[in-house]
């Protein structure tokens, strides 16, 4: 099994960790990994290009305008991430410059130790390091896909107990 560990931010009521220097959300409702870094600013760090302008993601804080790019590299600890996709909204306002989505942890074990404060992810050995994330556009809606499973939405009918 492998396996390493983040150390989450101390006392916040999210799981925060630390990469690049910057703080990053793990959204486990998330399906879509968003950056709320101006463009400008992923293409000089990350070598990022846009590949799909004026898209919209819908979660629960209402529909978000933005276009998805693929940044050359993004590492979660040991986790590489090459031609990483991820959503841009237009006007970046979360606290949060890095939102990972619970896709980006598919397959994966992965733990919260807040009485430890890390944030642990463990493979098996079989498994490689090595991630390959896309954000597929299916007739307007965004999908993640991820080493080639595309994730979709199930609905959901709610019955009346």
């Amino acid at each position: 099994m492998k396996e390493f560990s983040l150390p989450l931010k101390h006392k916040h009521e999210r799981p925060i960790i630390e990469l690049y220097r910057l703080p990053a959300l793990i959204d486990t409702g998330a399906v879509v990994p968003v950056f709320s870094i101006f463009p400008t600013i992923l293409e000089k760090v990350f070598d990022a290009k846009l590949i799909l302008p004026n898209k919209f993601i819908g979660g629960f804080g209402g529909l978000e305008w933005g276009s998805v790019y693929s940044l050359a590299e993004f590492r979660i600890g040991e986790l590489v991430f090459e031609n990483f996709e991820v959503f841009v909204p237009n006007e970046p306002r979360l606290k949060f410059p890095f939102l990972l989505s619970a896709t980006l942890f598919y397959g994966t074990a992965y733990e919260f130790d807040t009485l430890n404060e890390k944030f642990t992810v463990r493979l098996r050995d079989d498994q490689s390091l090595k991630r390959d994330f896309k954000i597929r556009d299916l007739n307007g809606r965004l999908f993640p896909q991820l080493d080639g499973i595309l994730f979709q939405d199930i609905d959901i009918e709610l019955q009346a107990f």
